[in-house]
């Protein structure tokens, strides 16, 4: 079958209006016909396909988030755990070392929390996550008088990239709440800015005794010394502590890749 338009013109008498000269033309537009049918076709099937990957796409998101919630969940459970495990302690540092397994924990589950919350289920904006973060620390040492702010530029991160400054931040200020205010009362500042070269630098300051805050001479190599360098090598950093006064520690980070 071929596909083909036709067309005809009559002509009329002026005088009459009789017909006087008829003209037929037939034109061939098979290839333009199939052209179209094809044209058709193929944006029926983009459309299906453009279907079907949304749908998979919406799967793929709903199981992501249903994983993020699960990790969540489980810890959480081991928070509970922790937590009954340090009402049944006596000892102040066997205490003391749960409480700080806690924040690391607490950490964890507030990177998951806030993917979960995310638009892409891939990258947060680190701000409003160290704030979190900050506050649930300072809200475990009620009895001091320790004022904490966080100052932190609007930085999109992933998960490779959050768990360690989480985890960083969790030790800085942990080890700043714990050691530098003998007298229950001092400032710390969480400083999230960009450096040189699009890398990023991350500062945990206070103004306590610059000697406690660094911890135990006895015990340079502390749990919590050697998790922040740990992370910071793992993320290709540099640290740099300065005492006196109060503390301060410098972290020179290369940029997140989201």
């Amino acid at each position: 079958m071929i596909w083909a338009r036709a067309s005809a013109t009559v002509t009329r008498s002026p005088k009459t209006g009789h017909p006087i000269l008829a003209a037929a033309v037939v034109e061939n537009i098979d290839e333009q016909h199939r052209s179209r049918l094809a044209l058709v076709n193929a944006k029926q099937d983009l459309e299906i396909l453009s279907a079907e990957q949304a749908a998979t796409i919406a799967q793929r998101d709903l199981l992501l988030r249903e994983v993020y919630h699960r990790v969540k969940n489980n810890l959480q459970i081991i928070d509970s755990l922790l937590v009954m495990q340090r009402r049944r302690l006596s000892d102040p540092e066997a205490r003391a070392a749960l409480a700080g397994l806690r924040g690391r924990v607490f950490a964890l589950g507030l990177v998951h929390h806030q993917l979960m919350g995310s638009q892409d289920l891939k990258t947060f904006d680190a701000a409003p996550f160290l704030e979190e973060l900050s506050s649930n620390l300072l809200q475990g040492v009620a009895t001091k008088d320790v004022r904490l702010s966080v100052n932190a530029m609007p930085l999109q991160v992933g998960l490779d990239f959050a768990i360690p400054l989480g985890l960083i931040v969790t030790e800085l200020v942990t080890n700043s709440l714990k050691h530098a205010f003998p007298s229950g009362e001092g400032a710390i500042e969480v400083l999230l800015k960009r450096g040189e070269d699009d890398r990023v630098v991350l500062i945990v300051s206070d103004d306590g005794t610059a000697a406690a805050s660094s911890g135990s001479e006895a015990a340079p190599a502390s749990l919590g010394v050697t998790i922040v360098d740990g992370l910071v090598r793992q993320l290709g950093g540099t640290l740099t502590v300065r005492r006196g006064p109060g503390f301060h520690t410098e972290i020179d980070l290369p940029g997140p890749v989201v």
